[in-house]
């Protein structure tokens, strides 16, 4: 049986105090025009009608399979939006865009990712970092957006499913205070992902779709028509919704690659891992149904279980 790795400083303080991890290649696009509402409203999953000053919308752009092309957070942000891309993923989701833009779309369209640096907050006192940066308040309600303005620049919070997003100009400094607190590196991110057994970057490929990968709530069932609707609408009439994200747990580190099998067959392979200092060895992973929590599947010949 393996050893659970030792718990690092900042990662204890994202579970009892509070760290910060800052996104490398932060990814936020500037959109504005007459008609930006209506435009990503028809490219992209979710009901764009539900953004307001005080809410943010999670959506996916599909494929006409119905497959994961980009996944963006929408942020109003005065006359525009801003789009919180992946990290890194801002040229690509810009170029998608301008290829998809029609005669009559009046669209404006710019990569704003150098002028925006984005943090993710962890832990149950995150208050304080947050008044420091001049917020009364801070988020509660999943995708709760609360702003503020320090040295005359608007910022912004974010709740998000296990932290909050923190999106203020590249051209501030943070304050003194934020020194003493820890400040998270990729791996404890990612740590702190699979233990919250949420899908990421590694998740978000067109290898999957929006609900295979647990993004139920990035899909209106109501809006109109876009790209992939059809195949989405049909996977929850149908129940056709043949995979889904599994959290697994090992004696040993699995490794991403790495083949799940159930009863001889293969029904999935590992996207992401990680050692957790109070649960061991986890995995995600995306699988072909049917699977139940408690089932042992075998990760590239050692057993698993999942959670």
């Amino acid at each position: 049986m393996s050893t659970p790795a030792p718990t690092a400083p900042s990662t204890q303080a994202a579970t009892h105090t509070a760290a910060w991890y800052r996104l490398p290649q932060p990814g936020t696009l500037l959109l504005g025009g007459a008609t930006r509402t209506d435009y990503v409203q028809r490219q992209t999953t979710n009901d764009v009608g539900l953004l307001s000053p005080q809410r943010a919308v999670p959506t996916v752009l599909t494929n006409p399979s119905a497959r994961i092309l980009e996944v963006f957070t929408l942020l109003q942000h005065g006359e525009h939006f801003l789009l919180l891309t992946q990290p890194g993923h801002a040229p690509g989701l810009a170029a998608y865009f301008k290829r998809h833009l029609f005669f009559n779309d009046q669209v404006t369209l710019e990569d704003a990712s150098a002028a925006w640096t984005q943090f993710e907050l962890y832990g149950p006192q995150v208050r304080s970092a947050l008044a420091s940066l001049g917020f009364a308040q801070q988020p509660s309600a999943l995708d709760e957006v609360v702003s503020a303005s320090w040295q005359d620049q608007a910022l912004y919070a974010i709740q998000d499913e296990y932290c909050i997003r923190l999106l203020l100009p590249s051209t501030l400094d943070l304050p003194a205070d934020w020194a003493a607190l820890p400040e998270l590196d990729f791996a404890s991110r990612e740590q702190l992902r699979i233990e919250a057994g949420r899908a990421g970057d590694p998740e978000f490929t067109d290898a999957n779709t929006p609900f295979e990968v647990g993004l139920g709530r990035y899909v209106s069932a109501s809006k109109g028509c876009y790209t992939g609707q059809e195949v989405l609408a049909r996977q929850v009439t149908y129940d056709k919704v043949a995979r889904g994200l599994a959290q697994l747990s090992a004696d040993s580190a699995m490794q991403p690659g790495a083949s799940v099998s159930l009863d001889g067959r293969t029904i999935g392979q590992v996207s992401s891992a990680a050692v957790s200092p109070t649960l061991g060895p986890l995995a995600l992973a995306v699988l072909r149904k049917p699977f139940e929590p408690g089932q042992t599947v075998m990760v590239d010949g050692q057993p698993a279980t999942i959670r």
